[in-house]
């Protein structure tokens, strides 16, 4: 019998037996069961086969040529002469499944990939068995396959959605039509902290108590009804009792009837996401030093209460803060006193002003404050007044007592701006207009300060080109000898010659040197200047005993005040006995410790000291005793009345005997009559300053006047 494929006999003598196609008997009614199973192995829809055990095929059907990809039986048995090699892409599998059938006779349900004739990779099963020879040989084999790559692509995305169910960081639950939990993961198990076990076949329930409206969960049903799905945000809460907000998706599952047989709902914990969210909200809305909302809050809720007061026709009053002498503080103190005190003001903004108030900060020292319901033109005063009542104690920094006063701006809706920046704005100027007028620390818009306003930015602007152009100049007032009107020293006063306004008055472009961080080189150059002139004083033989230079707070509290002066007084050669250096009792007040210790750095180097505008500051007697002072000198606001207010020369009185108790030398300053003069030397002042003898003037002016008669 020929049962190879290209007609060889089979003659291993082991088998003793043909090869013999799949046959049946005929029966006694004579039908032909032979056709009959012929017609099923041609027909069937498994393939069917009978092979060596070498791997050659005898017999196929159809079905198998179709699977494999082969146009017929005998175009698959031609060509596939090699199970082992050709078929199998592993191929010891075919090793599996001979020692299989060695060992039971029988395989089932043998899973494989095989190639098809075009090479492309399928799954089949095989069920098979061994055909023996009485003996017990093995003749071949004969089975079934079955193509199931399909199914297998099928158990894989099974593999692959249980895989995502049981790994997947989202909770999920399979409810039926009922709201029964049928299947829940392990994600959701871990968030409400419950287990399978404790959730399947029992009611949903995912929803906290007391945090949803009895509609909320029809809503979402009604919405997946008729949607298909529902997503949103609900609070639920976890074995432990904690709450905890979740992103919730509901989908349904249609069933064969279109109904909703089932729902898969997703279950996500976005409480940290929620508190981060809140987190960069806050600090993109408030300050972080203060807690207060900061500028972009702050115009947004003034926004809001100005369309409010519109809508209810009232007013609202918006208050600009600026903190006098901060930047001193933040310098003489360092920058964590300053951080401190900013949060000390915050809170007594907050305590000062109305729950309705909104109170922000600005930045740097600035601060807003919105008063909504302003009944009147007078509710942001009698704000402001109470407001710096409650600065008038002093703060505690550091066991120091800092005494920091606002000066305020205040604006009104509507007569004062449409929009929150106009009324920001116009506040600004206004507190700005406070800040000038130091007798009065509040101020209301007026529309004439933008002019004033425009005209400090444009005197800002060209004070910085002013040190470019070399636009400043000292002048100098003589101070005189109480007694022999003789000339014993020089006070230096910086004036700025701008080439389109002329000389710029000090009480104009000194604060702004001070608000833009130009008043200490103003202060070093003026020092400078002074000594450079002395020098040439002496050289020409102008007998003047010392010149005198203001400091600046700020310039004050500078860290390298020392090294420059001690740099200025080499390099100009001067006797450090001829320079005098004038500070007020203000600069020393933020931090007296400090204060004096800069005070005897200075005195080591051989200066004299004066305090200027004595009188007018907030000076303690104990410290006043320790500070290493040469001079006083008495503020000319004691001086102009004194020939019609008896107080003023018993307040001058007190001050020149506690300088003769201190051992400090005394001069008045603003002395413009006779009267005045009559009156000091009766108090035994030293030394006078003043119209009377001269206006401050220029270097070669000042010359002169040194050798008038009067002065010889």
């Amino acid at each position: 019998m020929t049962g190879g494929p290209k007609g060889e006999a089979l003659t291993d003598a082991s088998r003793q037996a043909e090869i013999r196609p799949l046959r049946a008997p005929s029966n006694d009614a004579g039908i032909d069961l032979e056709s009959q199973y012929r017609s099923i192995f041609e027909n069937a829809v498994e393939g069917i086969y009978q092979t060596t055990i070498d791997g050659q095929y005898i017999r196929v059907n159809p079905a198998l040529a179709q699977i494999y990809g082969f146009a017929s039986p005998a175009d698959l048995i031609v060509n596939l002469t090699d199970i082992a090699g050709q078929l199998y892409v592993d191929p010891t599998r075919r090793d599996d499944f001979k020692q299989a059938m060695a060992e039971a006779g029988t395989v089932r349900d043998f899973e494989a990939q095989v190639y098809r004739a075009d090479r492309s990779v399928i799954w089949i099963t095989e069920n098979a068995r061994c055909v023996r020879a009485p003996d017990g040989a093995i003749l071949y084999y004969e089975g079934t396959v079955e193509d199931i790559t399909r199914r297998k692509a099928d158990e894989e995305n099974i593999r692959l959605l249980a895989t995502v169910f049981d790994s997947v960081g989202e909770g999920i639950l399979i409810v039926d039509g009922d709201l029964v939990v049928k299947a829940v993961n392990p994600a959701y198990e871990a968030i409400c902290g419950l287990d399978a076990a404790a959730l399947v076949n029992r009611p949903l329930d995912l929803l906290a108590k007391g945090f949803h409206d009895n509609s909320f969960v029809p809503a979402i049903l009604h919405d997946v009804e008729t949607h298909g799905h529902w997503s949103g945000e609900a609070t639920c809460q976890r074995r432990n009792g904690e709450f905890y907000l979740a992103a919730l998706s509901v989908y349904v599952v249609r069933g064969r009837e279109d109904d909703t047989s089932q729902m898969i709902v997703t279950c996500t914990d976005i409480t940290f996401r929620k508190e981060q969210e809140h987190r960069i909200w806050h600090h993109a809305n408030f300050d972080l030093l203060t807690e207060l909302p900061n500028r972009w809050l702050m115009t947004e809720r003034l926004q809001q209460h100005m369309l409010r007061a519109a809508r209810k026709r009232t007013g609202l009053a918006v208050l600009f803060l600026d903190l006098n002498g901060f930047k001193q503080i933040n310098d003489s103190l360092g920058h964590q006193a300053g951080d401190e005190l900013l949060r000390l003001v915050a809170r007594r903004l907050k305590a000062c002003t109305r729950l309705s108030d909104a109170v922000g900060r600005l930045g740097g020292d600035e601060f807003l404050i919105v008063a909504p319901d302003a009944t009147d033109a007078h509710g942001g005063a009698h704000l402001a007044e109470k407001i710096l009542y409650t600065f008038a104690d002093p703060f505690r920094l550091a066991d120091r007592e800092i005494f920091c006063v606002p000066a305020i701006g205040i604006t009104y809706y509507p007569e004062h701006g449409s929009t929150a920046d106009d009324l920001i704005r116009n506040a600004d100027v206004a507190m700005y207009e406070a800040k000038r007028n130091r007798g009065r620390p509040f101020a209301t818009f007026a529309p004439q300060m933008l002019e004033v306003s425009a005209r400090r930015l444009e005197v800002e602007h060209d004070l910085h080109r002013a040190f470019e152009n070399r636009e400043f100049v000292l002048y100098y007032q003589p101070k005189v000898d109480a007694h022999t009107g003789r000339v014993v020293g020089a006070e230096a006063l910086v004036r700025w010659y701008h080439p389109k306004r002329g000389i710029v008055p000090p009480s104009e472009f000194i604060p702004l040197a001070e608000e833009c961080g130009l008043i200490t080189a103003l202060g070093e150059w003026t020092l400078r200047e002074a000594c450079e002139q002395l020098t040439k004083w002496q050289a020409e033989g102008i007998p003047i005993a010392s010149v005198s230079v203001n400091l600046s707070p700020r310039q004050f509290v500078d860290a390298s005040l020392i090294s420059v002066v001690q740099r200025i007084l080499q390099q100009t050669a001067i006797d450090p006995a001829c320079l005098e250096l004038e500070l007020t009792e203000g600069a020393m007040s933020v931090d007296i410790e400090k204060a004096i210790f800069t005070l005897q750095s200075l005195k080591a180097l051989g200066l004299r000291l004066s305090i200027d505008d004595f009188g007018t500051g907030y000076s303690s007697l104990t410290y006043l005793k320790r500070l290493p002072v040469d001079v006083v000198k008495i503020d000319q606001s004691f001086v102009r009345d004194l020939e019609d207010h008896t107080a003023d020369s018993k307040i001058i009185a007190a001050i020149i005997g506690l300088a003769d108790v201190l051992g400090f030398d005394v001069v008045a300053e603003g002395v413009e009559t006779e009267k005045q003069v009559e009156i000091l030397r009766l108090t035994r002042c030293d030394v006078f300053q003043g119209y009377l003898y001269s206006r401050p003037v220029t270097a070669s002016q000042f010359a002169a006047f040194t050798q008038a008669p009067a002065n010889r």
